[in-house]
């Protein structure tokens, strides 16, 4: 949601087969994931899947960021943390804090009865840890609170915690993978598989309820005194959501833009398109149809948590590989003005317009 990326310059060491050059494709594919969020957010009934647009942009932010750390180990043979991570928080950083103001100053004078309830939400945004403060306190999207204007920052919490934990493991792994690429991509694409395995095994199918006193509950682990609403945490989670996030970084390795010119698939752009242009049609298939929750939110869609989120990675990555052929014709397409102007955009768009719509 939030991985952006400048083109170096030829004459620079940086311009090897990693490379990343600027891809309007990508932009313009932001563009239409943060739409549908959007469109989702408004509970718009022909569009119930539009969350799984968060997923696209799990599987491009895995995808970039895994590209950028492969093409900095190629440059100098190694990986500055300290300026990785201090590039992402010059980013992330100052929207999100104008957005905690804003929404502190609306809560302060116009919701004053929610201050008190708010404070969790607040220092969840601003340390990154939204998701498991909702997974603690109960408060994922099949909740019944009326305004919960902080809610939308879990998928940024998950993202920033990728981000943090990220690069650490890559630095080591570069170090004993780097010409192995291909061979670490598999294996990174067995973990995406794992986790969606996992979420699987872990999800509670039919009608999920916290029973009173006496009464036994259905689909929550106790934890201390707490309840946790098992399909919440699934959704919410950092391990269960990086499926998304894995099947990005194993594309990285196998699929870096620069390379594609120098190799057989450079004149199979027709085909690459095709392939795209389906995994569009497939995207936008499970958006129309994929429903999170029906019954008030007591019943979770299985289809979504028995292989949909992969399934939609898969359709990401299918899109991501025509918008990133810089001699197809679906990045031209997805990198129109107007797509292209809302994907640049699309990080203030996802920060601001959950609190609007509150």
């Amino acid at each position: 949601m939030s991985a952006r990326l400048t083109t170096p310059s030829q004459g620079t060491p940086s311009a090897g087969i990693s490379r990343v050059p600027y891809l309007p494709g990508l932009d313009g594919l932001r563009g239409i994931a943060v739409v549908a969020v959007m469109i989702y957010h408004a509970h718009h009934s022909w569009l119930p899947g539009g969350y799984l647009g968060v997923e696209v942009f799990f599987v491009i932010s895995g995808y970039l960021i895994t590209l950028l750390l492969i093409g900095e180990y190629e440059r100098s043979k190694t990986i500055d943390l300290r300026q990785f991570w201090l590039r992402r928080f010059r980013r992330l950083l100052p929207a999100l804090c104008l957005v905690l103001l804003i929404v502190a100053v609306y809560v302060t004078v116009f919701y004053p009865v929610t201050r008190e309830e708010s404070r969790g939400d607040f220092l969840g945004g601003i340390f990154y840890v939204s998701n498991w403060y909702q997974i603690f306190v109960g408060q994922g999207y099949a909740s019944s609170e009326a305004f919960v204007p902080l809610r939308h920052l879990w998928s940024l919490a998950v993202e920033e915690q990728f981000y943090l934990i990220w690069p650490l493991i890559m630095a080591g792994v570069l170090r004993r993978s780097y010409k192995r690429l291909p061979e670490l991509g598999l294996k990174l694409f067995f973990v995406a598989v794992a986790i969606t395995v996992l979420m699987a095994v872990l999800f509670v199918d039919g009608p999920v309820y916290l029973g009173g006193a006496g009464e036994a509950s259905r689909g929550y682990w106790q934890v201390g005194s707490r309840n946790i609403n098992i399909n919440d945490a699934l959704y919410l989670g950092t391990l269960s959501r990086a499926g998304g996030l894995m099947l990005g970084a194993a594309f990285a390795t196998i699929w870096r833009p620069m390379a594609l010119l120098r190799g057989p698939i450079k004149d199979k752009a027709g085909r690459v398109d095709v392939v795209a242009w389906i995994g569009l049609a497939g995207i936008v298939a499970m958006m129309a149809t994929m429903y999170l929750t029906e019954k008030a939110g007591s019943v979770y869609n299985p289809w979504l948590y028995r292989g949909g989120f992969f399934v939609a990675g898969l359709f990401s990555l299918m899109m991501i590989a025509g918008a990133t052929h810089q001699r197809g014709r679906f990045g031209d397409v997805l990198g129109v003005k107007a797509l292209r102007w809302i994907g640049t955009r699309s990080y203030g768009l996802y920060l601001f317009h959950w609190p609007v719509y509150q």
